[in-house]
């Protein structure tokens, strides 16, 4: 299967929600860090509401920037797969091990059992016990 183009609008749409989920995150993180550095230190801080307000700009500039980027670089792939036909991508239902896969996991557990059999009442103690 050949990824040739990348819709621009569903893009935009995608990276608004997942931006906007990280935003309310950034948002939820910082008032539970303000409340713990106020319990920790009163009156060193920016009132509440400064420090709210520093950080709902900071996350309407992330989503907005984030959003158009995200779109900006969609532009940018579709432009470029015209010219280079796009990513291969390979999708399968093979569930079963290749040859070369349950060999090497069958000798890892020939080894395992080998291990265990060697150890087999052996104990860990410190040197100074055994005398």
């Amino acid at each position: 299967m050949r990824i040739s183009e990348g819709d621009p609008w569903s893009v935009m749409v995608t990276s608004f929600a997942l931006l906007a989920g990280v935003g309310i995150l950034a948002l939820a993180t910082t008032v539970v860090l303000w409340i713990m550095m106020e319990a920790m230190a009163p009156d060193v801080l920016p009132t509440f509401g400064t420090v709210l307000a520093i950080a709902i700009g900071v996350v309407t500039v992330e989503v907005v920037l984030g959003t158009g980027l995200a779109t900006l670089a969609t532009f940018l792939y579709n432009l470029s797969s015209l010219y280079s036909g796009g990513v291969e991508v390979s999708l399968t239902d093979d569930v079963e091990p290749t040859p070369a896969a349950s060999e090497a996991l069958m000798s890892l557990a020939r080894a395992r059992a080998r291990m265990r059999r060697r150890l087999r009442g052996r104990t860990l103690r410190p040197r100074s016990w055994s005398r």
